[in-house]
């Protein structure tokens, strides 16, 4: 449902301004949660869910409105602050959400997301209203664009890949305890909020090649690692610290892709490329099932044979 509304609401955007489309979104995805609380049947989630997932198109118009208000000396800093405070809501979000769930219920539960979801909603009616680019002919982006584009869903997929099934992995092969289970999946998303921060400012300070080539080699490190570390919680969870890094190129491809795109249809073109990096994210997940069927270890290989090949492929547009 999210990617169905991605490219109409970035086209919208370019048109009347990101205010007003971010604004509506969010709405939208709290309305959704809101619709959750009196249910006592599951077919009456159908409504809230779409709700909730038309949301989600909010996402490349906020990285929209983060280029036109952030300088380009500045965009990949900015990016990876924004992405960064994404991964940390993450963290604390999923921990909080299970106790009051344990200890209320989970009506509750969902309503206490509802109120921040909804606070969250009202603090965009705070944004600085930017007006539209003027409009400068149809949407021709260089071609530069375009190979990035069909190189996109294959980077998407790897991204995903060592994650996917990383809880299942690290309970049936590391054989870390239920109760600790949710430590380490939050170390990647600590890891991912602290090396997308580092990492688009590494893009702006020397440039997006190295900062994702880097992040490339750090996910290489992290998949070797954790599949040598049989059941070793410490080098497991390093390992999972530095499987944040799968995540940490977000910013820095953010940034590179704003740069080349007509700043009058920044959300229109991003919106496009998120779509593309959606189908590669989605299918991801497939085929890291049929690799852990094979062999639990197989999603580490293929993402530590394939993460510096395809990140110098990103590299070289």
């Amino acid at each position: 449902m999210a990617v169905l509304w991605f490219i109409p609401a970035g086209y919208l955007a370019d048109r009347i301004g990101r205010k007003p489309v971010i604004t509506a979104a969010w709405l939208c995805a709290a309305l959704g949660v809101v619709s959750f609380i009196p249910l006592t049947d599951w077919r009456g989630a159908f409504v809230g869910s779409a709700l909730y997932w038309s949301g989600t198109a909010g996402l490349p118009l906020i990285i929209a409105y983060v280029t036109s208000t952030a300088s380009r000396e500045q965009l990949g800093r900015a990016l990876g602050i924004v992405l960064g405070a994404y991964f940390a809501g993450n963290i604390l979000g999923a921990p909080i959400a299970g106790v009051i769930a344990a200890s209320f219920g989970f009506r509750v539960a969902i309503a206490v997301a509802a109120t921040f979801l909804i606070g969250s909603a009202a603090l965009t009616f705070g944004l600085r209203a930017v007006p539209p680019h003027p409009e400068r002919g149809p949407f021709r982006p260089p071609r530069t664009y375009w190979t990035l584009l069909a190189l996109t869903p294959f980077a998407a997929m790897l991204s995903i890949l060592a994650l996917a099934l990383l809880p299942v992995y690290l309970r049936d092969v590391a054989a870390v305890p239920l109760e600790r289970l949710g430590v380490y999946v939050a170390l990647v998303s600590v890891g991912a909020t602290v090396l997308a921060v580092l990492a688009g400012r590494l893009a702006d300070d020397i440039g997006a090649i190295p900062a994702v080539l880097g992040a490339a080699g750090l996910v290489t490190a992290a998949c070797v690692l954790m599949a040598l570390s049989g059941r070793s919680e410490p080098l497991v969870a390093f390992s999972a610290l530095l499987l944040g890094a799968t995540q940490a190129a977000n910013p820095v491809v953010a940034s590179a892709v704003e740069r080349i795109i007509p700043r009058a249809r920044a959300a229109f073109g991003y919106a496009i490329y998120q779509v593309a990096f959606a189908l590669g994210f989605g299918a991801g997940g497939t085929v890291a099932g049929f690799l852990y069927d094979a062999d639990p270890l197989l999603p580490f290989i293929a993402t530590a044979a394939l993460a510096l090949p395809v990140a110098t492929a990103v590299g070289a547009v």
